[in-house]
Order: structure tokens, then sequence, then C-alpha cells
């Protein structure tokens, strides 16, 4: 399973993943009165920000790809870094207003390996042990103390919602999704015949002509493409994937009314590209903020493929 971050257009980097997490805890514990930290002045303490219930977390992002053992060992040796600047940083967080810490997040866009699990648990036993030993030198930190692992996917509510209203000017990339192989089992017989018969309607065309294979095949494509992003949709991004099925919703019915009303098979193919033109225009309308123009495009395809596929769409044969 991808992780959220893989969707967001452009490299992920240290500075933008710090600075997405900085807004999804703005989000997340607004009423907890979250504070960030900025690293200057002083550094941040080994914080990104606090909560007025003890809760501060801290970002670690990889600046490249890693195979899963090199990408365990720099999330290994990241939190083991910061979790001593948590220790050693008593003074500092008690300056900065911070709380007796209940819970310390590390926030990393995924992890591939269990054993980073472990280690935040072994970090968590050692504080603990050692606060019972030396109580005067860890009142900074509580005797429920936690270390958590978070990802970008304990996020989705805010990263779609931070995504949508363009406040950090990230676009989704959708495309990136798109499969080399499709899965046909998603497309049964009786939709290929439905977007062939239409295909076929649109171009006035002889049954065995090679054009009409070849579009009702990129169709059948788009019509698998668009089950798979719509689902990913719905489940990493519900907010942006709610607003496309709305407007999809909407807009099925137009084209319904408009298809049917149609009597000459002769404008068959006039209105099928106006009907592709005018989609794109309320696509790009609506999400231009928030999805890459590769992603829109996709995205008409994929969504006029299901109105072939299904009985949204109809032209006179």
């Amino acid at each position: 399973m991808s992780s959220i971050d893989k969707y967001i257009e452009g490299n992920m980097t240290g500075d933008s993943w710090e600075e997405l997490c900085v807004q999804c805890y703005r989000i997340r514990f607004q009423v907890d009165n979250y504070t960030p930290i900025p690293a200057i002045q002083g550094g941040d303490a080994g914080i990104e920000g606090f909560t007025n219930k003890g809760i501060v977390h801290q970002c670690y992002c990889p600046e490249r790809e890693y195979s899963d053992k090199d990408l365990y060992e720099h999330q290994r040796n990241k939190l083991t870094a910061d979790i001593e600047k948590l220790k050693n940083n008593a003074d500092r967080l008690k300056k900065l207003g911070v709380p007796p810490i209940t819970e310390w997040h590390f926030n990393i866009p995924e992890y591939r390996d269990s054993r980073i699990l472990e280690h935040a648990e072994t970090k968590r036993q050692e504080i603990l042990k050692e606060k019972k030993d030396r109580p005067s030198n860890y009142e900074h930190i509580t005797e429920s103390f936690q270390i958590v692992i978070k990802t970008a996917e304990d996020f989705k509510p805010e990263i779609s919602r931070i995504i949508r209203t363009n406040m950090l000017d990230m676009k989704l990339n959708l495309v990136i999704n798109h499969r080399t192989e499709p899965d046909w089992s998603k497309c049964d017989s009786e939709k290929i015949a439905n977007i062939r018969r239409k295909i076929k309607a649109i171009m006035l065309t002889d049954e065995d002509d090679e054009s009409l294979n070849k579009i009702t095949g990129y169709y059948a494509e788009y019509y698998i493409s668009g089950l798979e992003i719509l689902n990913d949709l719905r489940i990493r991004f519900p907010e942006i994937y709610e607003d496309i099925y709305q407007l999809e919703k909407t807009y099925k019915r137009e084209v319904s009314i408009k298809t049917l009303m149609n009597t000459d098979k002769v404008m068959n193919r006039n209105l099928f590209e106006t009907i592709l033109d005018d989609f794109y225009s309320k696509l790009k309308s609506d999400f231009s903020i928030s999805l890459t123009e590769a992603s829109i495009c996709e995205l008409k395809q994929d969504l006029i493929a299901s109105w072939l596929a299904d009985c949204s769409m109809e032209f006179k044969g």
C-alpha cells in the first residue's frame, strides 16, 4: 500500500514534510492550543510543536528512496537522536512553556519494518527507568510517557483538507496510480460491450474497424483505472472524493438527458466531444487548486469511461 505522500506532486523533502505535519497538528489539536516551535533562535529543543495536554511531535522524512532495511536504520537512528534531545532539553522545554510530556510522536511518511515499533518501545522503557532512577532529571516527562509512531496514513482527514483548501500549495498527482497492466476482471464483458456499442455509435463506423477496437480498449482501461483512483480517493482523501462524487453525480444526470434527447445519430460525435470539453472545464474549475493538470485529464477520461460502461450515456446507433 502506498503512503499518502506518494500522491503529492513533487518529491517530499524534510522541510515540506515538516510543514505538512505542523499544519496537520494545527488542525487536529487546535482545541488543545497546539503551538509550533520554529527551529531558530535557540533551536526547536528537539520537537516541532506541543499541545497543552503534553503531546509533542518530531518529524523525519528521508531525502531519497531507501531499501526497507536502510529506511528502518535511518528511522531508528533519527528516533534515537531525537529522544536524546528530548531527555537533555528539560530547561529549554520548560522555558518554552511545554507541559510535562505524556506523548512523543515520531512523524514519518511510512515505515516498512515493524522493528521501528520495537525500537520505540525500547527507548520508552529506557526513559521510564531513568526517570525512576533520577526523577529530578525527568520532571518534564510523565510516568505515563508514550512514544507513538505516526505516519501519513494517520492524518488522512487533515491532509485531505490541507490539499482541498490549498493551504500549502500542494496538489495530488493521481496519474501515478494508473496501472500498466489493467485488472480486466473489474470490467466484465457486458461493460465492454456497452463501451464498444456506444463508441461505434459515436464513430459511425463498421463493426470490424480497427480504430473501434483500440478506442474500446482505451476506454475499458480508463474504466478500470477510474475504479482504482476513486477508491483510493475515498479511503485516503475523503473530502476531495466527496467533492468529485457530487460533481460527477450532478453532471452524469445532465449527460444522460443530453444524450437521450439527441435523435440525430450524425450529431453523436459532436455531442460526445462537447460533453468531453464541458466536463473537463467543470473539473478544472472545481479542482485545479487540489489536482494536477494530468490528474484532471485522467479523471475526465475515467469518469467518461464509467458513463460509457453503464447506462448514463447513450447514443443513437
